[in-house]
């Protein structure tokens, strides 16, 4: 069985990754002409501007969309049904959440965002509510593995960011609001995409039943705590790099963080496409723990290779896009660098918890690692600035991977070596899935 789904999910994973790559392209090409044009101020401010509404986005979803792909993946419900339930808690959480936002930033903007101008704030969190509905909709485009739709709907909004901002340098524009304006221009324009495309899929059947907010939430909250606890840990040493150090600072620790993180593009692909797989494959143990530790283990070698180069390279590739001013991001970046390879193979094994319908467990391994994240760069960054910051991530990225290969282990009895080593005959499969005549 497994080898028969592996011909369509391998496409699948490719034209994913392919789609992530192309817009990993176009989303560091904006850093590049932000931090090229504006400078590491600009791009610092841009940075944590922007950091609100993604926060706010990943707080107050309730973990609605992992249930969207959880339950349509598993065929519980229709598209139709999951649809118009998530439109409901769009227009509930983007109300609450525009009102949330700003009363932060009315009353502790100046605190928690030194160097942010109320306006920009404010401005900044326009993007949260189109954000919202489009995690929505993507997650649909997921559970139904519709996957030339989910990709099209993921790279238009880098694309139309990317667009935007090379006009913006034309005309000559040097304001910074007008960089949030083009994020806001970007994610309404692709919601609207996204809807179009998904308009056909949303027929009336006579197999229709309701899609309960109460199921809904029982799912999702599990796995909503853990998606905020996964940001936290992901964007906790931008925002304490702002907080103890400066705007510039942190433009510069960004460059590491966007270099590095385009190493996840394989891993977020595999995620993407194992989830709603993995899902359908409930009932069927010998299938799930065949495939999840095949994709564990070749995601995390590619990624290794990856992550080596990426070292070799790294001084005269940071030097060539962004310039002398952003050098000091080259240590970082290599410091990153094991917790990022790390995290790669923690995605795969998160997602296959979460197929099981346990993803309370990801939020309890998720509680551990984010305080050791937190305390760590709250501890480092004032003894060793942007090393400190990358230090304190890595080890939690690395410490989360650590964690959750032992649950994985003790959840399944698939020991660790199996997750951790790729295999000859790995290589021998690969060869005959992709480069031999069908």
């Amino acid at each position: 069985m497994i080898k028969i789904k592996l011909g369509k999910m391998g496409n699948n994973i490719f034209a994913t990754l392919g789609s992530q790559i192309f817009a990993g392209l176009f989303q560091l090409g904006i850093v590049v002409l932000i931090a090229r044009i504006y400078g590491p101020e600009v791009n610092g401010r841009y940075a944590i501007a922007l950091l609100l509404p993604g926060l706010l986005a990943t707080t107050l979803n309730l973990g609605i969309a992992p249930a969207n792909v959880y339950y349509l993946g598993a065929g519980f419900y229709s598209a139709r049904a999951v649809f118009l339930t998530n439109i409901r808690f769009a227009l509930i959480l983007s109300v609450s959440g525009m009102c949330l936002g700003a009363t932060l930033i009315s009353y502790k903007g100046e605190e928690f965002f030194p160097g942010i101008s109320q306006f920009m704030l404010f401005l900044a969190l326009l993007v949260f509510p189109f954000s919202l509905a489009q995690g929505f909709i993507l997650s649909i485009f997921q559970g139904l593995q519709r996957f030339k739709e989910y990709n099209i709907a993921l790279i238009s909004y880098p694309i139309l960011v990317f667009i935007s901002v090379i006009v913006l340098i034309i005309a000559g524009i040097e304001d910074f609001s007008y960089l949030i304006i083009a994020n806001i221009f970007g994610i309404f324009v692709s919601l609207i995409l996204s809807l179009t495309m998904l308009r056909k899929h949303l027929n009336k059947s006579d197999s229709d039943k309701l899609y309960p907010i109460k199921t809904a939430l029982n799912y999702g909250y599990k796995a909503h705590l853990s998606n905020i606890l996964a940001f936290l840990n992901y964007k906790a040493d931008i925002f304490l790099v702002n907080l103890f150090i400066t705007p510039t600072a942190a433009g510069v620790y960004v460059i590491s963080v966007q270099i590095s993180e385009r190493l996840w593009l394989l891993s977020q692909a595999v995620s993407t496409v194992a989830l709603p797989h993995l899902s359908q494959l409930r009932g069927n143990e010998e299938a799930r723990t065949t495939l999840t530790p095949l994709l564990a283990r070749l995601t995390l070698t590619v990624t290794f290779v990856a992550a080596s180069m990426l070292a070799i390279i790294a001084y005269p590739l940071v030097l060539f896009l962004f310039g002398d001013e952003f050098k000091h991001s080259i240590i970082p970046l290599l410091t990153l660098l094991p917790g990022i390879v790390a995290g790669s193979a923690s995605r795969i094994l998160s997602n296959d918890i979460a197929a099981r319908g346990r993803p309370e467990l990801n939020m309890y391994m998720s509680i551990f690692t984010v305080s050791i994240n937190i305390i760590g760069n709250i501890i480092l960054i004032p003894l060793h600035g942007l090393f400190g910051a990358a230090l304190a991530t890595s080890l939690a990225y690395s410490l989360n991977f650590a964690i959750r290969l032992f649950f994985y282990w003790r959840l399944t009895n698939v020991t660790p070596n199996k997750v951790l080593f790729i295999r000859f005959e790995d290589i021998l499969m690969l060869y005959k899935l992709f480069f031999t005549k069908k």
